[in-house]
């Protein structure tokens, strides 16, 4: 219901990222308990989904704990991220009510839905002399928006099958598409010109 908002303006993309910057060094200070510490993590900016479609999200690489302005690194506690779940989903819809995008009285509504469609995962560590997997979740996290082997491209009729994943709607593992669809399902996703897909923090 929401990503429509972002789709059509992609400059509420910063705003996201900037929430989600804010909302994970406000976690990582609670738990550690270290006001001043900092985070230090790489976002990139994710808007598609399986099959192209318009799914806007982040991907982070981020260090475990918190850095001291003494340079000391203190590593967060094993914790539960349902709270920064809710944190960043509260901020993100103040954040639409703010912009004039959402009614206050939506909003009421969307902060008490039991299944609000924010989630937060929080993959497995990545030890510091696994330079093979910190390569392999770089490379994921960056990737493209679809995939040429993927796909396959029928002359005859003008339609391109696009394989993937198990579609949970759908129940297949395959879409179909005009060649003009297909075009406008992955154009969707160019960036606007000099947008920073990849930040640092």
């Amino acid at each position: 219901m929401l990503r429509v908002y972002f789709r059509n303006n992609r400059l509420l993309l910063k705003k996201l990222c900037r929430i989600a910057n804010e909302c994970l060094l406000e976690f990582l200070r609670r738990v550690t308990s270290l006001s001043e510490g900092q985070l230090g993590m790489v976002m990139t900016i994710h808007t598609f989904g399986e099959y192209m479609g318009f799914n806007c999200h982040l991907h982070a690489l981020v260090a475990d704990g918190v850095f001291m302005p003494n340079g000391m690194f203190y590593v967060a506690p094993k914790v539960r991220t349902r709270p920064l779940e809710q944190l960043f989903r509260a901020r993100v819809i103040k954040m639409l009510v703010e912009e004039g995008l959402l009614a206050e009285d939506m909003a009421r509504k969307l902060l008490k839905w039991k299944h609000s469609g924010f989630s937060v995962h929080n993959g497995k560590p990545i030890k510091r002399n696994d330079t093979e997997g910190l390569e392999r979740v770089a490379q994921y996290i960056i990737r493209n928006p679809f995939s040429e082997q993927k796909m396959t491209y029928n002359e005859e009729n003008g339609t391109v099958i696009y394989r993937s994943r198990m579609h949970a709607k759908t129940k297949r593992n395959f879409e179909i598409f005009s060649a003009e669809d297909f075009i406008a399902a992955i154009t969707q996703h160019i960036p606007d010109n000099g947008f920073q897909m990849v930040r640092y923090y």
